[in-house]
């Protein structure tokens, strides 16, 4: 007699699990969140927004006709070139970049002159379209700013003169776009001269390897002969000679960053004594001049 117990009452007999309800159970979900990644993919990559892989990319996109892709690699930019030591280091790249930032400043003051009403129009037609200019300018100056955020990053000084160039005067007419540039081209000077402090205190042959391709760079590249000079402590600082300029602007918080500023570069000895006779005078700035209050709708 067996000793099994008995099955019990009106329960289902157990059976084992059909092919069928296995794939309907694991593969048609798999499916269908496979089928999902695939179009969030086709879409990352057809908005440009994909992980930019070489320089090349990242100078294509930024000269793309699409204003979104250009906004967006060089936002991505400005934040690779922090821990991408061989990209911030690529002379031929940097140059590159600074034209394209030449460039950008341009389109810039083209915009800024679209977005100004013209003499005697005022109909709503004319106020949409200025509406829609002054759009484009700030989407446009959103882009200058990211690109002189990638400029403070490199490791070579070959944007300094075009940074030196804003932060004196951007021209553009608008005061707060102007502040507002000045501010963020006096920021990324910082950014360089740190950057340049550490290629000078680093091993010899990557500063000799920086050297090496400025000077293969064309003979009528004034920005790699200058950066190759810079490097070489010799001539004149573009960027010290900016900075001692911004000391002494009527922005109260212009003079806060460039007092910041001014702490990573050196000099002649005498832009050096020029740099602590201005910090001195900064140390004891009283707040003095028009304070220009930037918000997030400027």
């Amino acid at each position: 007699m067996s000793n099994a117990p008995d099955p019990g009452k009106g329960l289902p007999p157990v059976v084992p699990p059909s092919g069928r309800f296995i794939v309907q159970l694991f593969l048609v979900p798999g499916l269908i969140v496979g089928g999902l990644l695939f179009v969030v993919w086709a879409l990352t990559m057809l908005s440009g927004a994909g992980r930019v892989g070489s320089s090349k990319d990242y100078l294509a996109n930024l000269r793309s006709a699409n204003p979104d892709i250009r906004w967006r690699t060089a936002a991505d930019l400005a934040q690779v070139l922090r821990t991408d030591q061989k990209l911030a280091e690529d002379v031929d790249f940097g140059l590159e970049l600074t034209e394209v930032y030449r460039q950008a400043l341009d389109d810039l003051r083209r915009f800024e002159k679209e977005a100004v009403e013209p003499p005697g129009e005022s109909s709503g037609d004319t106020a949409q379209k200025l509406t829609k200019a002054r759009q484009k300018f700030l989407s446009q100056r959103s882009y200058v700013q990211y690109l002189g955020n990638c400029l403070g990053n490199l490791r070579t000084p070959v944007g300094e003169v075009a940074l030196a160039g804003v932060a004196r005067n951007p021209a553009v007419s608008d005061e707060k776009s102007a502040a507002l540039l000045r501010r963020q081209a006096v920021w990324s000077l910082a950014a360089l001269g740190h950057n340049l402090q550490e290629v000078q205190r680093g091993p010899a042959e990557r500063k000799a390897a920086i050297l090496e391709q400025l000077d293969r760079a064309p003979v009528s590249s004034t920005d790699a002969r200058r950066a190759a000079d810079s490097l070489r402590g010799k001539g004149r600082s573009a960027a010290i000679e900016a900075l001692l300029e911004c000391a002494e602007a009527d922005d109260p918080f212009l003079r806060k960053l460039t007092a910041h500023a001014l702490t990573f570069w050196s000099g002649t000895p005498a832009e050096d004594r020029r740099i602590e006779d201005a910090l001195l005078r900064l140390a004891r700035d009283d707040g003095h001049g028009t304070a220009i209050v930037l918000t997030e709708k400027d």
